[in-house]
């Protein structure tokens, strides 16, 4: 990575998401043009929605943007050549977000869009051949459900939930303006709090921070923070709960919806610690420390076989690091530590938080603390982690859920490893993420950006007012050798 470039790049690949993160547009970057179509989206800018919709099977993409009231879907072939389009009237205005979106068997898309509690959901079905659009309504019995998360994948739309009595969830399954439910029945399995007292999956839920990890992207650290997470693929569902620190339980939930356990210890520190996780490509990588040390190691998660484990004390360099140890609260730049001992030190402040990227050379793990904090003049004070809400893909009840760019203080560094867990000491090139945040943050003038990883690159959609044009631009990852 450019030396003149590493703070920035820092800052754009940990801590920020991906449309909040702030940059110097420059001449480095590297982004091609894919489409620009003409679309008039009217006034105001408070009604304007947009949501990328990847058809799972044959790659073609649908983008549906809004207005107060109208609502377009652009279609684009597997190329991303603007291919089609469609126009029908937007939901009333009840239906206050755009919340998904699903692909029936024929390929042709489908929009969700919810009121506030996710109780009354629309589906807006799109035929490109016929030009006919056709509305659905919904009436989902969740009044006594929690709302934990809400996702598109495998071109279905799902709504996560957790009732208030039982050991269960309920999963509302989407597809072609029709929806299922499936219950994931947890009670045959056990619970226990950080004391080691028996708890209930309910209670754990509404103490603890959840957050749906988006698959083959790059996870900022907040998202990766969250003490409870899950992961999405074809194959299955893995959630992962990380509330005792001692151990990780992980749950693996087939096509079937039959749930098994299984449990991987944390490493054992000389004292007390905060622990996380990661999974990645069938593997749970972990992250232990407190004010003294450090471990961090990777799993396979059938066997629980240890690939590879990095230890650290306060008196030690990190000898596993690819960028200097470092701090950073909101959109200020970041600082650097110069002994591990003040790092360690700062990041037992926080709450542990570990992602893990594949880059197109190697696995690029970021590693640290998170907290939420709050400037009083000269002051930063640490925020109570407390209350709960729903938020993109997550529920906070540790109040993880609540990071966002401007409170977030991150304590972390950034290696590298290949796929053994084997440390490769090499410097980290820039990544399409970095790339997207330049763009966005010198170009002022944009709006209603999405950003979804497509066939081993990312695109980022946006909305140019003055041209009045839909864009699609494509970033890649940088390769290093």
């Amino acid at each position: 990575m450019l030396p003149l470039l590493n703070n920035l790049a820092f800052t754009m690949k940990k801590i920020l998401t991906v449309l909040l993160v702030v940059g110097c547009f420059n001449g480095l970057m590297a982004q091609v043009m894919v489409s620009a179509h003409y679309l008039d989206l009217k006034k105001s800018k408070a009604h304007h929605e947009a949501l990328a919709a990847k058809e799972a099977n044959n790659g073609q993409l649908v983008v549906f943007a809004s207005d107060k009231n109208t609502l377009t879907a652009l279609q684009y072939n597997r190329a991303l050549f603007y291919k089609d389009s469609i126009s029908t009237p937007r939901p009333d205005a009840a239906y206050e977000v755009m919340a998904g979106y699903s692909f029936n068997a024929d390929g042709n898309p489908q929009v969700y869009w919810a009121n506030h509690d996710y109780s009354k959901i629309t589906a807006l079905s799109f035929n490109f051949a016929t030009k006919a659009v056709a509305t659905t309504a919904m009436r989902l019995p969740i009044q006594e459900e929690t709302v934990l998360t809400t996702f598109s994948e495998n071109n279905s739309y799902y709504i996560l939930t957790l009732p208030k009595e039982g050991e269960k969830l309920h999963l509302y399954i989407f597809n072609d303006g029709k929806y299922q439910v499936k219950t994931l029945d947890f009670s045959a399995f056990e619970f226990y709090d950080p004391e080691n007292d028996v708890t209930k999956l309910n209670d754990l839920l509404r103490d603890y921070s959840f957050q749906k990890v988006e698959s083959n992207a790059f996870n900022a650290l907040p998202v990766a923070g969250s003490k409870i997470k899950l992961y999405v693929s074809p194959e299955n569902m893995v959630l992962t709960l990380d509330h005792h620190p001692a151990v990780t339980q992980v749950f693996t939930i087939d096509t079937a919806f039959a749930i098994k356990e299984r449990l991987i210890s944390q490493a054992t520190l000389k004292q007390l610690g905060k622990s996380n996780s990661f999974y990645a490509n069938q593997k749970l990588y972990q992250l232990k420390f407190n004010d003294d040390e450090i471990v961090m190691s990777a799993k396979d998660l059938a066997t629980g076989r240890l690939l590879r484990s990095y230890t650290a004390g306060k008196e030690d360099t990190l000898t596993f690091t690819n960028s200097p140890l470092l701090i950073q609260t909101g959109n200020k730049p970041a600082a650097e530590f110069k002994s591990t001992k003040k790092w360690l030190s700062k990041a037992a402040q926080g709450s542990p938080a570990i992602t893990v990227y594949q880059t197109p050379d190697d696995l690029m793990v970021v590693a640290g603390g998170l907290r939420n904090v709050v400037s009083t003049g000269d002051a930063i004070l640490a925020v109570a982690l407390t209350g709960a809400v729903v938020m993109n893909g997550g529920y906070g009840g540790d109040g993880l859920g609540l990071f966002d760019s401007e409170n977030v203080q991150s304590v972390y560094f950034e290696s590298l490893f290949d796929d053994n867990f084997q440390y490769r000491p090499y410097q980290q090139t820039s990544l399409a993420i970095d790339h997207i945040g330049q763009f966005i943050g010198g170009n002022k003038n944009i709006s209603l950006e999405t950003v979804i990883p497509y066939n081993g690159y990312y695109i980022l959609g946006f909305y140019d007012a003055k041209a009045k044009k839909y864009v699609l631009l494509k970033f890649e990852d940088d390769y290093g050798y």
